[in-house]
């Protein structure tokens, strides 16, 4: 398989990132300061171009449901190990962020194109955009808002973070039957553009080759779950109700994603485990280029 434009983009950046970091060329504030453009920014731009025109049928409920059951599946699973491995709260959000959010836009959507052709494009795109993304807003912030801090946060405090998130207010907007003139059209998309470049830099920037002290338990878990467990029971919940065939596999690997980067700049910008989120989304970009075409063979 050879890789899409899109996917070198990303290796190239998480370089970059990697190599500025290392030869000092740029501030050790500078992941700090990408992620808080990527947040208040680019992210509100990316969303309000992708909730344009979004239908829904009903056939399609497989796709949509199966990110919602994996993140509950996940997120139990996580609090489990916490207790056993006594982690912190910071970690235990980093990881329940992760986890449950995949990069299944960006990476998802070139990989399937790549490995079961562009036919199979428009059911990635209703997982990613009625499924995963739709979680970001709702669950994953409401997971910064109840373990970035150091108290946990009332119902209304937790409602008020997600109402005043730029993203949820994006949303909203987006979603409003209002034509935009098309400068801005073309402003925000310029903006949604620059996203992935900036934030997969900031995540390279941040990267440790080898895992930070303490750090390569969870990494490992993190990864096994998000990318390993979560495509078998995907495949489960498809096979359970008999789906077609593209949809089973479309499914099954859209789940088996890396880290939404996105959610690992959130859990950075939250000082939620910064480096366990980093290496999520670094290392899981590097093995999905090779794990998800490996995975799609089955279903060739």
């Amino acid at each position: 398989m050879s890789l899409s434009p899109e996917l070198i983009l990303v290796l190239a950046m998480l370089g970059l990132g990697k190599l500025l970091a290392i030869t000092r060329r740029m501030p050790e504030n500078t992941p700090e300061v990408l992620n808080t453009l990527v947040i208040w920014v680019l992210l509100p731009a990316l969303v309000i171009r992708s909730v344009a025109g979004l239908s829904f049928h009903a056939e399609l409920l497989v796709l949509i449901l199966t990110p919602w059951l994996l993140a509950a599946i996940n997120a139990a699973l996580v609090l489990v190990l916490a207790r056993v491995f006594n982690w912190s709260r910071a970690l235990v959000g980093c990881l329940l962020l992760c986890v449950a959010l995949g990069n299944t836009a960006f990476i998802g959507y070139p990989l399937i194109e790549a490995t079961l052709g562009a036919q199979a494009v428009p059911y990635a795109v209703v997982y990613d955009q009625l499924g995963t993304f739709a979680l970001l807003p709702t669950f994953g912030l409401a997971i910064v808002a109840i373990y970035s801090g150091g108290e946990r946060p009332t119902a209304t405090e937790i409602a008020r973070r997600i109402l005043l998130f730029p993203a949820f207010v994006a949303l909203i907007v987006g979603l409003l039957p209002v034509a935009h003139p098309l400068w801005l059209d073309i402003l925000i998309s310029s903006l949604a553009d620059l996203l992935v470049p900036l934030a997969i830099f900031a995540v390279g920037f941040q990267l440790k080759l080898i895992p930070a002290p303490g750090s390569a338990l969870p990494v490992s878990i993190g990864l096994a779950i998000k990318m390993l467990l979560s495509p078998l029971i995907a495949f489960g919940i498809a096979h359970a109700v008999s789906a077609d065939p593209m949809i089973t596999a479309v499914n099954t690997l859209e789940s088996a994603m890396p880290t939404m980067i996105t959610a690992g700049a959130l859990a950075i910008s939250a000082r939620m485990a910064p480096d366990v989120a980093s290496a999520l989304v670094g290392y899981g970009v590097l093995i999905a280029v090779f794990w998800v075409p490996f995975l799609g063979s089955f279903f060739s």
